[in-house]
């Protein structure tokens, strides 16, 4: 009798994009992750931040005061419960000047109402930048201090394009299969 372990080991995987651009180059990664988790039978949902009506936190504590509403009524409340459900998150921007997207960290700065208890996830990076690693490092600065605030995590992967300005201008490189397989093996 053949046993069917691909139920008992699939993971929901949320991948949030914040990358303005469709055919951008960590939009692209973050698709060939997709397909790979996807392939060996992973809930995969892939946002971007950029389709959605996300207002700017207002410092208010609304939130703080009324159990985890925020006082904003958009998109925002959905993709917590979504990420909520997910066993897996995939943190995926481009780099500018020196820091993530603007979408990216408007997605970080909504998460205000939960962070007390940002749950226990997998989390993997998925960062592109029109220079060489050192601008990656940089960055990490936010995407880090939200990762640290979970309950409990392990980044399981980096996937880092670097050198990348126009969009789609990953295709064809090694990176883009380094994406699949690491998709692959969530």
């Amino acid at each position: 009798m053949k046993i069917d372990y691909s139920k008992s080991t699939m993971k929901k995987v949320l991948i949030i994009s914040g990358s303005p651009r469709k055919n951008g180059n960590s939009q692209l990664l973050c698709e060939k992750f997709a397909e790979g988790a996807r392939e060996k039978g992973h809930s995969v949902e892939l946002v971007r931040l950029q389709d959605l009506k996300i207002g700017y936190c207002r410092a208010c504590d609304y939130c703080m005061n009324h159990d985890g509403v925020c006082v904003l009524h958009d998109d925002m409340k959905d993709l917590i419960e979504r990420y909520k459900q997910a066993d897996v998150v995939v943190l995926a921007t481009p780099v500018y000047f020196y820091g993530i997207s603007a979408q990216m960290k408007t997605f970080i700065d909504r998460m205000y109402p939960i962070w007390t208890d940002l749950g226990t996830k997998e989390v993997y990076y998925i960062i592109s930048a029109g220079l060489d690693e050192s601008i990656i490092n940089r960055s990490l600065g936010d995407l880090d201090g939200f990762v640290e605030h979970l309950k409990s995590y392990e980044i399981k992967g980096r996937i880092y394009a670097t050198n990348v300005m126009g969009a789609g201008e990953i295709n064809g490189t090694a990176v883009v299969n380094e994406a699949y397989q690491i998709g692959a093996n969530v």
